[in-house]
């Protein structure tokens, strides 16, 4: 037994909604060497892995996780010399269809993003390189600090980079994959491999590592020598407006529905909030501990002592009265992990 891997650990702390049940065995990788043997004598004694970041996004089961669970807090950083002369190469950029709107007109209004939107693309380019486990807000701090911007419009996203890339997170209009180059990856053979960003599979809160058991080592980005007092403003603004979102969550809950499901039913939004709250009217309806959240209703909140059962109840409950009424399947944007 490796005597730094913990046994019987309880994971519910490692998360945002603090839910969750206990791991076989546990292991913090501080740095990317780290990480790697991990996996790699994790795979020699036929474990099952699971890599968890921030813990912002996953449901885990209350019967916990078997195999090994890598708390992932790599954080290196390193900014490459020279400009880059194109920001989007031909084959690289993935064009994503944004569904975040607001309606100030039927009361779900909860905060603007348009006015604070501005182009980047003639300032000079720059490349950076983040490990997976740098924690993304803390990224965006350090790199506005160095006068490099581009990722202020997902400033209060609580996660890491890895996990923006796996999910292809959104900030307003823009996802991250506008700004990824090419990503290094562990593949499952024990391989280490970098891949384009046009290789990523990078569409609407998905990318192919849901589905490719690769793991996410570190991450090159496209970004800019810019305006820094106007990304830093724009990024303090943007945070300020989201403020509402309660943090004991794991974000919206259900990806919003497409602009042709909008029109077809005539609704004043694609926001599944606005669903929740003006169709099914269930604004502060709880399952056991678990409480749609009344600030934001694509949140569900732990409201005290939630089990991940609960919350997998809320999920389905809503998912069921939205395909009763509106005849629409909602995806969930929460990962489920482990046994439940």
């Amino acid at each position: 037994m490796k005597k730094s891997w913990l046994e019987n650990e309880t994971l519910a702390p490692y998360t945002t909604l603090r839910i969750g049940g206990r791991s076989d065995y546990f292991f913090v990788a501080k740095t990317e060497t780290e990480l790697v043997a991990a996996v790699k004598e994790a795979r020699r004694r036929k474990l099952p892995v699971t890599i968890l970041g921030w813990g912002s996004n996953v449901l885990i089961g209350d019967k916990g996780i078997r195999g090994l669970v890598i708390k992932n807090e790599t954080s290196e950083m390193k900014i490459h010399s020279g400009g880059v002369k194109l920001f989007h190469p031909p084959g690289v950029n993935v064009n994503v269809k944004a569904r975040w709107q607001s309606d100030k007109k039927k009361g779900t209004f909860k905060y603007e993003f348009t006015d604070l939107d501005y182009d980047e693309n003639g300032a000079r380019g720059v490349k950076v390189t983040l490990s997976s486990g740098l924690a993304l807000p803390n990224a965006i701090n350090e790199l506005l600090d160095k006068g490099i911007t581009g990722l202020q419009w997902f400033a209060r996203i609580p996660g890491t980079i890895g996990g923006a890339v796996h999910n292809n997170i959104h900030g307003g209009t823009h996802f991250f994959s506008e700004f990824v180059d090419r990503v290094k990856v562990l593949t499952r053979e024990g391989e280490i491999k970098s891949l384009p960003a046009k290789a990523l599979g990078l569409v609407y809160d998905k990318s192919r590592f849901h589905d490719s058991g690769e793991i996410i080592l570190s991450v090159r980005l496209n970004l800019f020598r810019g305006d820094r007092g106007r990304a830093r403003a724009a990024a303090f603004e943007w945070a300020k407006r989201k403020s509402i979102q309660p943090s004991r969550s794991l974000g919206c809950t259900f990806k919003n529905i497409s602009n042709e499901d909008k029109e077809r039913l005539a609704l004043a939004t694609t926001s599944v909030g606005y669903i929740i709250e003006h169709i099914l009217k269930m604004g502060g309806y709880k399952v056991g501990g678990a409480k749609v959240s009344t600030a934001h209703h694509n949140f569900i909140v732990n409201a005290g002592g939630a089990k991940a059962k609960d919350y997998a109840g809320w999920v389905e409950l809503i998912k069921q009265r939205t395909k009763e009424k509106l005849g629409i399947n909602l995806v969930p944007e929460i990962i489920y992990l482990g046994e439940f």
